[in-house]
């Protein structure tokens, strides 16, 4: 999203990129990475005063056809790539990789973002979208979902992370 660039696979809005988790419990733990190793508190559901919400999102099939699959070795040769760029801790040259497959892009055909492991665990999965090479409707959101104490995607994202709660 806008102003966003010190993830992964951002391209310092030139353009914002889109990262969508593949399941909640990564969704939430993303969110509260930080917090890692600590007692949990109830402010670690809020951002800005407002409260930690999730929003499902849809993508369109035509959409997900150009999002090369990163975790497929096969999709890694054919775009020339090698897993130790795209897991590296130096986002630069994560950054980069990202750089590269976006210039590969048209609005047609190539690479429209990237699906590749999780840096908290390799069981979840995220997509990473351009947007400037989203369609008109390929993209679609739904209603906020807030993050209650009681979530079981809560709970397990929380066992993930090392955060008790007592």
């Amino acid at each position: 999203m806008p102003g966003q660039r010190v993830g992964r696979f951002d391209l310092h809005d030139a353009p914002p990129v889109l990262y969508l988790a593949d399941a909640r419990e990564h969704a939430i733990a993303e969110a509260l990475s930080g917090f890692r190793g600590t007692d949990f508190r109830e402010s670690y559901l809020r951002r800005e005063r407002r409260p930690l919400a999730l929003v499902p999102v849809t993508l369109a099939a035509s959409l997900v056809a150009r999002i090369p699959d990163c975790t497929d070795p096969r999709v890694l040769v054919t775009l020339g790539l090698r897993p130790d760029q795209l897991a590296h801790h130096d986002r630069t040259l994560t950054q980069s990789v990202a750089r590269e497959l976006h210039s590969r892009a048209t609005r047609d055909e190539g690479p429209a973002g990237l699906r590749w492991w999780s840096a908290l665990t390799g069981a979840w999965h995220t997509t990473v979208v351009f947007t400037d090479q989203e369609r008109e409707g390929e993209v679609k959101f739904g209603e906020p979902d807030v993050i209650r104490r009681s979530d079981s995607a809560l709970l397990a994202a929380l066992a993930v992370l090392g955060i008790r709660v007592r």
